[in-house]
């Protein structure tokens, strides 16, 4: 059983009703305040009232509140994405076994680099590290519980890169790329697939800024799954493109700044936590790590327990996968 989640604040995109033919009625819609009230299609209404406190009103976070309703209903698959993000002829499914080329060195890995000639970065990567290596080597068979789709058109970048930078982007390299232990790179929310054993590090923090959340959660993600002997992997060519709905880019700056000065200090405290518990153990772990290096604060603590223990609840009679 596979799950769809969406955050919309508009009427039905061309991406909901494309995402709408592959989920039909496990297409997730989760409503915010500016949420037009008479959202509906096909009968599928949306999520309004929050029914979990992990799930703020006016933040991207409150796709939690999706997350959780598919993973109580048992989905084996969440396909998490946006209402700006339309799949093209390379969407399909994914499996928990992909193949890829596997990182060749530790460090920050600009995998955009990996799929164009053009100089771009992902949102969220270290602007001194844009113009580092990008080695990467054979191909192999691997099981990867989180897999990033490439977006064309209007990829995930930062603020920086969008006010400097006035083109379109193609992806147009056939390859996926999968990051090997100790290797950093942000992944987003545009195109991603989770599967089970990853489900517990889906979680957004409520207390980072809109333009950080899911790409604080790709770090403690990643620093969770190399304790599961796995990395994240990243697809192209791209599987959607964006018609980005209007942004304000001196505001995504103005979010993005703690991502600019604290992203490498957080993968620095990330690799330096030692973890030796479950998933769940792992993620309150990481958590208390960037709490006592005031990335975040103590509130935050509260918040990811709430989801742990949702998690728990929801999966106790539900086979592993």
């Amino acid at each position: 059983m596979m799950y769809c989640v969406i955050t919309t604040i508009n009427q039905p995109t061309r991406a909901i009703e494309k995402f709408y033919k592959a989920f039909g009625n496990n297409l997730l819609i989760i409503a915010d305040k500016k949420t037009p009230k008479d959202w509906n299609y096909y009968g599928i209404k949306p999520y309004y009232a929050s029914l979990f406190n992990y799930a703020p009103d006016n933040h991207y976070a409150r796709k939690n509140m999706g997350y959780m309703v598919a993973i109580a209903n048992g989905a084996k698959l969440i396909y998490d994405t946006d209402d700006d993000n339309i799949p093209n002829d390379n969407w399909k499914i994914r499996n928990n076994k992909t193949t890829a080329c596997i990182t060749e060195q530790r460090g920050w890995h600009n995998v955009y680099q990996n799929f164009t000639n053009k100089n771009i970065w992902p949102r969220g990567f270290p602007l001194n590290h844009i113009n580092g290596l990008t080695k990467f080597g054979d191909r192999y068979e691997i099981s990867s519980s989180i897999q990033q789709g490439l977006c064309d058109e209007d990829p995930d970048v930062d603020a920086i890169w969008r006010m400097t930078n006035a083109q379109r982007i193609i992806f147009p390299y056939d390859r996926s790329i999968y990051l090997d232990q100790f290797t950093w790179c942000p992944f987003n929310s545009q195109s991603t697939w989770w599967f089970p054993k990853a489900y517990p590090l889906m979680y957004l923090p409520q207390y980072a800024t809109f333009r950080m959340t899911d790409i604080w959660r790709s770090f403690i993600a990643q620093r969770c799954l190399w304790e599961l002997g796995e990395g994240v992997t990243f697809h192209s060519p791209a599987e959607v493109y964006q018609e980005r709905n209007p942004h304000n880019l001196m505001k995504d700056f103005e979010d993005e700044i703690p991502g600019y000065l604290l992203n490498e200090k957080i993968c620095i405290i990330l690799e330096g936590v030692t973890l030796s518990g479950s998933v769940c153990e792992n993620l309150l772990s990481c958590y208390l790590a960037l709490v006592e290096n005031s990335i975040l604060p103590n509130k935050e603590i509260d918040s990811v327990i709430s989801w742990i223990k949702d998690y728990e609840n929801a999966t106790r009679n539900i086979p592993e996968a």
